[in-house]
Parts: C-alpha cells; sequence; structure tokens
C-alpha cells in the first residue's frame, strides 16, 4: 500500500487556475456588487483583475440607488442620506449601507454635498471664516481627497464635478461657477449670472480662472442637473441675451471651448441625463402625464463648425409616451445609464422607475425622509477602481 501521504505530491490543480483572465472578467461581470467586494478579497490576481481599467468597462456595475440632501442631522452623513433601489431588478444592491467618506476632523466641520458624477462625489467643507474646501470621494473604496483651496470665499458660486468611467485616465475634473448681478437689462431685470469659471484638474493638482466665453450671459440655478459627456460638461442655464431662452451651455475640461445649444423646450424644469452613452433632455408637462425625451446629436460636437440657431438641428426625439396621471408633486430625478427608464420622485415619499418601452411604472424605493420638490438627488453607481489622481494625494477613511 502507499503512504498515506504519497497523494499530496500529486496535488489535483485547482479547477479555477485553468481560467483565462477574459473568463474570470466575464463571470465577475455577473455577480452582485458586494459579491464583487467579496471577490477583491479572494486573492490578489482578483483584485488586480477587478481593478484593470481592460476589464473594468466588462465588470462595471450599474445604478445602485441614489444619495439625496435632507435636512436632519442625524445621517449617515451630514445633509444626506442614501435609498437602495430594492425593488429594481437591474440593481446589484448591496446589503451594507454605501458611505461616503469623511476625514477624520471633519467633526466640527459644516459639510454638503454638491455633485456626482460616474461613482465619485463632490462635497464642500468649510474650513472657517466663510472659507471651504472641496473634497472628491469615492465610496466603494473609501478614498477620498481634499482639493487645494482656489482663492474664492464665500458661497455665491456652483460647483459640478466632472468624470467619464470609461476614460478614467483623464482624471476629474471640478467646474467652480462664480455669480453676480447683472446691469438692469432694457426692462430693467436683474440676473445672477456667471462672471467667473474655475477648473480644478486632478492630472495637475491645480486650479485654473478664467472668465466665461459664451455668447450670452448666462444663468444657473443650483441643483439643476449637470452631464459630463465628451469632456465637456452641460448645464441647463438661462442664456440672458435679448430674450430669456433656456439653453444648455457646454464648456470643455480645459476651457478652451464654449457653446450654448437651445432646448427643444424653452422650459428650466427639464431634466438632463447621460443613458447608453448619449445626453439625454427629457421634457414634460406640469403633471407628468406626458414626456418626451430627447438625444443631443454628435454633430454639436464639431467646434470648428459655425452651427445655427435652431431649435430642433441638434435634437432628435427619442422616445415620447404616457406617464403616470393622477400624481401630485411629480419630478424627473434621474435615467438609467444602461437602459430606457427614467427615475421619479413624488410626494408620497416613493421613487418610481418609468419603462419608456414599456410604459410601465415600477415602485423602487420609498424615501426615509418627507420628499419636497426640487430635493436634490445624486444617482450612485460603484466605481471599484482607485481614485484617479496625478496631482493631488490620496487618502483614505479608517474602516
Amino acid at each position: 500500500s502507499g503512504h498515506p501521504f504519497q497523494a499530496m505530491e500529486n496535488p489535483v490543480e485547482e479547477p479555477m487556475s485553468r481560467l483565462t483572465r477574459d473568463l474570470i472578467a466575464e463571470i465577475l461581470s455577473r455577480v452582485p456588487y458586494k459579491s464583487l467586494c467579496i471577490c477583491k478579497c479572494v486573492c490578489p490576481a482578483w483584485r488586480d483583475l477587478i481593478a484593470d481599467p481592460v476589464y473594468r468597462k466588462k465588470i462595471v456595475h450599474s445604478l445602485t440607488g441614489f444619495f439625496y440632501r435632507i435636512t436632519e442631522e442625524a445621517a449617515a452623513f451630514p445633509g444626506v442620506n442614501y435609498a437602495y433601489l430594492s425593488a429594481f431588478p437591474w440593481a446589484s444592491v448591496p446589503k451594507t449601507h454605501p458611505r461616503l467618506p469623511l476625514p477624520p476632523d471633519s467633526t466640527d466641520r459644516v459639510m454638503s454635498v454638491d455633485d456626482s458624477c460616474d461613482g465619485l462625489f463632490l462635497a464642500r467643507i468649510s474650513i472657517g471664516a466663510g472659507n471651504f474646501r472641496y473634497m472628491v470621494s469615492n465610496p466603494a473604496t473609501g478614498e477620498y481627497t481634499l482639493l487645494p483651496h482656489n482663492g474664492h470665499a464665500g458661497n455665491d458660486s456652483i460647483a459640478y464635478l466632472g468624470f467619464d468611467s470609461d476614460a478614467s485616465t483623464e482624471g476629474f475634473h471640478v467646474f467652480e461657477f462664480a455669480e453676480d448681478w447683472s446691469p438692469p437689462d432694457h426692462r430693467g431685470i436683474q440676473f445672477q449670472v456667471v462672471t467667473q469659471v474655475r477648473i480644478y484638474s486632478s492630472k495637475t493638482g491645480a486650479w485654473v480662472a478664467m472668465e466665461p466665453k459664451w455668447d450670452s450671459q448666462v444663468s444657473l440655478c443650483f441643483g439643476q442637473p449637470r452631464v459630463f459627456r465628451n469632456g465637456c460638461l452641460h448645464l441647463i442655464g438661462l442664456s440672458c441675451f435679448d430674450a430669456d431662452v433656456f439653453g444648455l451651455a457646454i464648456v470643455d475640461a480645459q476651457g478652451l471651448k464654449w457653446r450654448i445649444v437651445p432646448l427643444p423646450a424653452n422650459s428650466f424644469s427639464g431634466f438632463i441625463g447621460k443613458s447608453h452613452g448619449h445626453l439625454f433632455y427629457v421634457d414634460s408637462d406640469t403633471s407628468l402625464t406626458t414626456i418626451s425625451v430627447y438625444t443631443l446629436s454628435g454633430e454639436i460636437y464639431n467646434w470648428g463648425v459655425c452651427h445655427q440657431d435652431d431649435d430642433c438641428i441638434y435634437w432628435k426625439l427619442y422616445k415620447c409616451s404616457n406617464v403616470i396621471p393622477n400624481k401630485e408633486s411629480l419630478e424627473v430625478i434621474g435615467v438609467h445609464p444602461h437602459a430606457n427608464l427614467i427615475f421619479i420622485a413624488h410626494s408620497n415619499n416613493q421613487v418610481l422607475a418609468y419603462d419608456l418601452d414599456r410604459q410601465e411604472s415600477t415602485v423602487v424605493c420609498h424615501l426615509g425622509h418627507t420628499y419636497h420638490r426640487f430635493m436634490q438627488f445624486f444617482p450612485y453607481v460603484p466605481l471599484l477602481s482607485c481614485l484617479p489622481l496625478d496631482g493631488g494625494i490620496r487618502l483614505v477613511t479608517p474602516s
């Protein structure tokens, strides 16, 4: 008979060792978000594969929920709570509550969330005497970075985050728009208009200040949605030139290209979002009984071409359908990044997912706080790669 330990000389080959990296990535792309986080701890090879930019597009996960502003102090993050899309089949919802990273010395500071973009979040932290610093963080990894002070004091500014997870090597950008009152127009009306723009780049770790170069003065509204696409920030704003026209104000991350595109509907209540890689404009009536969805033509990025001031030349009607009658205080709060779904909040403290193809709505979550119109919602798509930094310091919240 053989020695009892003889079998150890020829151990059985692990089945997983036969799989190529492509096959492992294919398998990992089908597991829920929480399970994927566990897979990162299996071995260094899996951890590196999940973080590898080559496979991140395949393993990328979809919308899991919304952070939203609240007034109560007892929140996971000051002024912010989280809503799971628990009844939503596309959402791989983790059972652990996602939290925005906090600096260790943030206890006595006033903090607020300004924006989110492809898994990253932008917040501002008061540092006393009316000054503040911006912080960019990644809830999925617990990483954050504090941006250098840009020399601007006061709260008369609106900030947005620009990041494309499909082009993460470009880093992220923070756009800050300082506003002031314009001189009275021919009607004697004044507007708060953008007077200076500051853009931060994570590649350089520095701010660059400039004056806006749109064709007319632009007035923004705090809380309005924005889209970062093709290296450009897109905002809904009021173009204050001769006539009051609501348009899509565009500026690139270098502050070199500026353009205003008329909207399909002259309304400040429209919603813009990014889905299937396209910019969507959602227009609806006040009761949301009908809804129209438009896509922005890629021709708008031909910067050398003289564009006509035609409301419809850049927009293509994508979907038009009936929505939800007999509901009060309806508000579009988001679009799904990979499906024909629009998210709508209403006064029953519920969030609905409206399927544009089937023209059906489903309650996907119940808000833990009283909903009010113009409440800010920040979509959360987990980003499993490291915070993209070349010119900044990466910090991690202690576990």
